[in-house]
């Protein structure tokens, strides 16, 4: 439990709505104002601080310059920032912003970077959350918004309002029909998530292991294979999900309480603790199994990894145990 200590205890700061006027938007995402980038485009401020003075300098001559300038007379919304074209990061913090306005969602508009149009779970996960009105910024235009609405941040990412984050669960879930009649569907599946059509953090043996998850009754998925809306229910049945750190774990989102998660992830790995957290703001029982890299020279958050599979058949029979003892 070490690796965890510091994540026992945490401060979630109370989230504000903030009013910014005569702003631009960029087609990627990007907050500014006459001459500064605002920090508000940013995961954390310090991100702004590794801009370089040229590519400031760039970024304003092709905004000022190079692109197409559109006002946009009503009142806009923004929850993004940087990091929230990513999976994990769009669920998790993305969807928090937009269930804390939920209410305002007949007065704004939404707006979203002109990538952003092309990604299923954004396109799919919008009318669960009540977005009435989305419109993406042109991919070679700047909109200028007269008045733009922005809800602070509803945790530092990697950490939860637990009441915002299960109320973000219950609006996917029904949105995207995972409910029975009566709650959730009790078909107790047992879920493992590949990465093997990712192109970093894979698992180096994974043919090796393919017999122990059928061993044990897991059915093994690819997220690549699955619209949004079937990621939703089919993690929706499951009682048990195994993967390594990446973007599939972020689908224990849709388990019920009580459900187990086993996370593979590198030996050396202290800090990327966001699916312990998340497991522990859902009400999931969380288990942990530390790897080795498959190649030494790799960078801990990227390297592919080599799983031990006695170790692995030990721990998915201890994660299978503890329902017995957790009801």
């Amino acid at each position: 439990m070490a690796i965890f200590s510091h994540e026992l205890e945490k401060i979630i700061p109370e989230t504000t709505l903030l009013e910014l006027n005569d702003v631009r938007v960029s087609s990627d995402g990007i907050l500014f104002s006459r001459l500064h980038l605002l920090p508000e485009s940013f995961a954390f401020p310090a991100h702004l601080q590794l801009w370089k003075r040229r590519s400031v300098l760039k970024f304003f001559v092709t905004n000022y310059a190079r692109r197409r300038s559109r006002a946009i007379a009503q009142p806009v919304l923004w929850v993004t920032d940087d990091w929230s074209r990513g999976y994990f990061h769009w669920l998790t913090d993305v969807l928090s912003r937009l269930f804390v306005m939920r209410d305002w969602m007949d007065d704004l508009v939404l707006l979203l970077p002109w990538g952003y149009q092309s990604l299923d779970f954004v396109q799919a996960s919008l009318p669960a959350l009540g977005v009435k009105a989305v419109e993406f910024v042109g991919k070679d235009e700047v909109l200028r918004c007269r008045r733009l609405f922005l809800p602070t941040h509803t945790a530092p990412s990697g950490h939860y309002n637990e009441g915002i984050i299960r109320g973000v669960r219950e609006l996917l879930l029904n949105g995207c029909g995972a409910y029975g009649d009566a709650g959730y569907r009790e078909e107790n599946e047992r879920v493992y998530i590949s990465r093997g059509r990712a192109p970093k953090r894979r698992i180096v043996n994974e043919k090796t292991l393919s017999n122990i998850f059928t061993e044990f009754g897991f059915k093994t998925i690819y997220a690549e294979d699955l619209s949004f809306e079937e990621q939703v229910r089919t993690l929706s049945r499951a009682r048990y999900l195994v993967s390594n750190h990446g973007a599939g774990l972020t689908n224990m989102l849709f388990m019920p309480s009580g459900s187990s998660v086993l996370e593979l992830r590198h030996h050396t790995d202290c800090i990327n603790n966001c699916y312990f957290t998340l497991a522990s703001a859902l009400d999931l029982n969380y288990f942990y199994q530390t790897c080795l890299p498959g190649n030494l020279a790799q960078d801990p958050h990227a390297a592919d990894l080599l799983i031990n599979p006695d170790l692995l058949r030990a721990n998915l029979t201890l994660m299978l145990g503890s329902e017995s003892t957790t009801g």
